[in-house]
């Protein structure tokens, strides 16, 4: 085959690799570039889908979804592109289910536990906000006690810090909306650092004040990266091109070959393949050892979503938010070890087309069951919080991640144990001519589209500083950096707090009042 020449080759057309290319477009026109994609369709982790709704069809993401006022990065690209945002539903009752798996409802942030747990629960908070503030978002290592937290699991520190069954499977819930990882498989270090880069833990679980669910994008995510191809020249995307190797063995160029055996020659490269996806190419030379095993370190994790449409809205009808939070409850079918449904919320549409999205708890055993099984399972269980009328949907799609070509899970990876603290140089230090992007390398929002957004501009501008060192930057991603908010007190928290102590006056007060009497 014809080798093909440009100044940059990005591997990857996910919303990090396609703003990369786009950055560097728009600060240096005459610079040419080509992104490889492996799928046939760009997006990355975000993916929306056209389903039938009550007012004929419209779209959902199965992919990444949300974004917040804190994330800077993503907010400038959706300004830049034109795509409006919208809140949250939040409005009415809550609904969570765990320990006894009795349901419960409740009209704040405050899950409804016993007195006990809540008191255990805020001086947990606490605890971990504490730490939080001190794992520097750039490098965790600078921690005083990065090698103490690193050599623990995330279920270690958890057990640190509270007491109450409630409490952890409270805690658990957490991680596993914001990982699709349980804590024994994670870093305590690198839930810190993850949490750091959000500016606090509440910040990855919460959907108003800043947290991480708070807006959606009207039109859904995908679209960001399929506007960015149309600026950048769809005739410079490649889909269907997954790489095989990259050799800078020449002393100014890189030659990197695709799997169906076509050359391009760059000046260089930035790969904005997630992690995992990145060490398995082959190189030469040989990548360094720290992004190789620190790649082995950091299994991908798993969520597994689901979408349902409905004819109208009829849990705001009734009072509820259609937020629901749960440990699964108790096992529905053989195989699994709970009930299918983990979180849910509201997913009424920019356009006002009704619907549900959810994620599957204990999601590594419902992947294995049969379609139609899971959808009977989520509806029946779905019924129990919001009545009968949830069984009868208009539409219902689920996605597993973990079969995702060119993914193998979602979010995000997730070091285990002692790998930051032997690894960490590997994440975004340049191999050579090869320059790394993806959400994972991320200081800010690491793990989030902000994330990717952030890694591709910093990638965007190594290169051009490396490529053409007369080209004045233009200061944007310091600019968007420093916007990134101090860890503010937390509402839950203090919440909390207020609501235990004022209880424990009550109960003071009362047996007080009935000793003296």
């Amino acid at each position: 085959m014809t080798e093909r020449e440009s100044d940059v080759v990005i591997i990857g057309a996910g919303i990090a690799g396609l703003t990369a290319a786009y950055r560097i477009k728009k600060l240096f026109p005459k610079c040419s570039v080509l992104v490889l994609e492996a799928k046939d369709r760009v997006g990355g982790r975000t993916y929306t889908v056209d389903l039938t709704a009550a007012n004929g069809t419209d779209k959902w993401d199965l992919g990444g979804q949300w974004v917040c006022r804190h994330q800077h990065h993503i907010l400038w690209l959706l300004e830049e592109l034109g795509i409006e945002t919208y809140k949250q539903w939040l409005d009415g009752k809550k609904l969570m289910q765990i320990g006894g798996h009795r349901i419960k409802s409740h009209n704040s942030n405050l899950p409804p536990l016993p007195l006990l747990s809540l008191l255990d629960l805020g001086r947990a908070l606490d605890k971990i906000e504490n730490m939080v503030k001190q794992v520097p978002r750039d490098d965790p290592r600078l921690s005083k006690r990065a090698n103490e937290w690193d050599n623990m699991t995330l279920e270690a520190l958890r057990d640190q810090v509270s007491y109450t069954h409630a409490t952890r499977d409270t805690f658990d819930i957490a991680i596993a909306m914001i990982s699709g990882i349980r804590p024994r498989e994670i870093s305590a270090l690198h839930f810190l650092h993850y949490s750091s880069m959000a500016g606090s833990f509440e910040n990855l679980f919460e959907a108003d004040n800043g947290g991480a669910q708070e807006w959606k994008v009207k039109g859904g995510l995908q679209q960001v990266s399929e506007l960015l191809t149309d600026k950048i020249g769809k005739e410079n995307v490649i889909l269907s091109e997954p790489v095989k190797s990259i050799d800078q063995t020449e002393e100014t160029s890189v030659l990197v070959t695709s799997e169906t055996g076509q050359n391009y020659r760059c000046k260089y490269v930035i790969n904005a393949s997630p992690l995992h996806c990145s060490v398995a190419m082959d190189y030469k030379p040989s990548i360094p050892l720290t992004r190789q095993s620190l790649a082995n370190r950091s299994p991908v994790g798993h969520l597994f979503k689901f979408i349902i449409t409905y004819k109208k809205a009829f849990w705001r009808e009734n009072g509820f938010s259609g937020e629901i939070l749960g440990n699964g409850g108790a096992p529905v079918i053989p195989g699994c070890d709970s009930g299918p449904i983990q979180l849910i919320y509201d997913s009424v549409t920019g356009y006002g087309n009704p619907a549900l999205v959810g994620f599957y708890a204990n999601a590594w055993q419902w992947r294995l069951v049969d379609l139609e099984v899971r959808k009977a399972s989520v509806l029946k269980h779905l019924t129990e919080f919001l009545g009968e009328e949830a069984a009868n949907p208009i539409h219902f799609i689920d996605k597993d991640w973990t079969i995702e070509p060119f993914n193998g899970g979602c979010p995000v990876n997730t070091a285990t144990t002692s790998a930051l603290s032997f690894f960490f140089d590997g994440i975004r230090t340049p191999h050579d001519r090869v320059h790394w992007a993806g959400t994972e390398s991320a200081t800010q929002w690491n793990g989030y589209l902000s994330g990717a957004v952030q890694s591709g501009m910093r990638a965007a501008d190594e290169v051009l500083t490396r490529l053409t060192p007369e080209i004045k930057l233009d200061g944007l991603l310091q600019e968007l950096d420093n916007k990134f908010p101090e860890p503010s007190s937390s509402s839950v928290r203090g919440a909390v707090v207020m609501v235990a102590g004022s209880a424990m006056v009550a109960g003071l007060c009362m047996f007080m009042y009935w000793y003296l009497t």
